[in-house]
């Protein structure tokens, strides 16, 4: 009876310690290669707290991302979230609210359709069909450049929800691989 006792406090003890943010990171050891790095996981931590008190859209968060060997400069910042989504600026100051200066992507999750979207408006780009993993297709939006770069998007469905994956200025194979990592990784998140 003592170890059954011993076990089952060991195990609320477990659970009560375990951080979301640990299990993104035991998620994404497996899928960064390449040019990819994967994300710190003390980055996401207390956003993914914030997210889930405030939204019923699920996670997608990309645990790989390519140019951020150190993690330590940026910054997951809850842009916004309410029931019907969420928004997430990657930034390097810690008060970043999405402007080209000091942001490096935005993560997107709503059941709102795309075009409602304020942040990306992809009605008047061009998209190219890109196939995604868990057998799901997506649009690859290419990064415009003038006076500074855009975000290359990603956007895509799973059942009512749309989501979009923008990264500064990423090409298409790197930004589908960080997409495939926020899907990948939706079970922890």
């Amino acid at each position: 009876m003592r170890k059954l006792l011993r076990l089952a406090f060991g195990l609320f003890a477990f659970t009560l310690l375990w951080h979301p943010a640990e299990a993104l990171a035991q998620k994404a050891a497996t899928h960064c290669l390449g040019s990819l790095s994967q994300v710190s996981s003390r980055l996401y931590g207390d956003a993914v707290i914030a997210l889930r008190s405030k939204t019923a859209v699920p996670l997608r968060l990309p645990t790989c991302v390519a140019g951020s060997h150190s993690n330590d400069g940026l910054y997951a910042i809850v842009k916004s979230a309410n029931e019907d989504g969420y928004a997430l600026v990657l930034g390097t100051p810690p008060d970043c609210e999405g402007q080209h200066v000091c942001s490096y992507g935005t993560m997107i999750g709503t059941s709102r359709p795309l075009n409602q979207i304020d942040e990306y408006d992809v009605t008047r780009r061009p998209g190219t069909l890109v196939k995604l993993t868990r057998g799901l297709t997506g649009y690859f939006y290419a990064s415009v450049c003038a006076s500074y770069c855009s975000d290359s998007l990603i956007t895509w469905t799973e059942r009512r929800y749309h989501y979009i994956i923008g990264l500064k200025a990423e090409r298409e194979s790197n930004l589908i691989a960080s997409v495939n990592s926020a899907i990948e990784a939706s079970g922890t998140q």
